[in-house]
């Protein structure tokens, strides 16, 4: 299980929601501000499938984190949430703020928007990856100069695999 709070951020609106993610087999309940929905995973990782709502419609998604940001396809729509974090002073970086930017599924890498050198802000979109025919925005999870790019124009990337690794400014 896993809980928290997250903001939304795009469609920007500063309203905070906890969530609550339970996963059962091929189910995954979503608590997020007291609506729980239920989704039906149809691929690895419990990122993907299609959702049914108490009108009866039917509705695909994919989700992933980036960094500490939690996007949502939703039938075509992005939706993005930052995770509010309670961290105490001192506290070091977790492993999702770390100086990797991994791919948060397979695909192929389209287009590489910065090169070794170059300044990043976060959020700032620096790959762009097509992963089942979708097209992905892979973006920085904290401001930094991008060090190394380990991967080319039109490489299939593995699930965990480096994309592009930051430095600090």
């Amino acid at each position: 299980m896993s809980r928290g709070q997250l903001r939304q951020k795009s469609p920007p609106s500063d309203q905070v929601f906890d969530y609550r993610v339970e996963s059962q087999g091929e189910t995954v309940r979503v608590n997020l501000g007291g609506n729980e929905i239920e989704l039906a995973v149809t691929a690895q990782g419990d990122q993907e499938g299609w959702f049914r709502t108490a009108d009866g419609s039917l509705h695909s998604f994919v989700w992933t984190w980036v960094g500490s940001s939690l996007e949502l396809w939703l039938d075509g729509t992005v939706f993005v949430f930052e995770r509010v974090e309670r961290r105490r002073q001192g506290e070091r970086e977790s492993s999702v703020g770390g100086a990797d930017i991994v791919a948060l599924m397979p695909g192929t890498v389209e287009q590489i928007l910065v090169q070794p050198g170059d300044p990043v802000e976060r959020g700032q979109t620096v790959i762009i990856m097509e992963s089942m025919k979708m097209e992905l925005s892979v973006a920085a999870h904290r401001d930094g100069v991008v060090k190394q790019i380990p991967v080319g124009l039109g490489q299939q990337v593995d699930k965990g695999m480096r994309l592009l690794e930051l430095e600090e400014q």
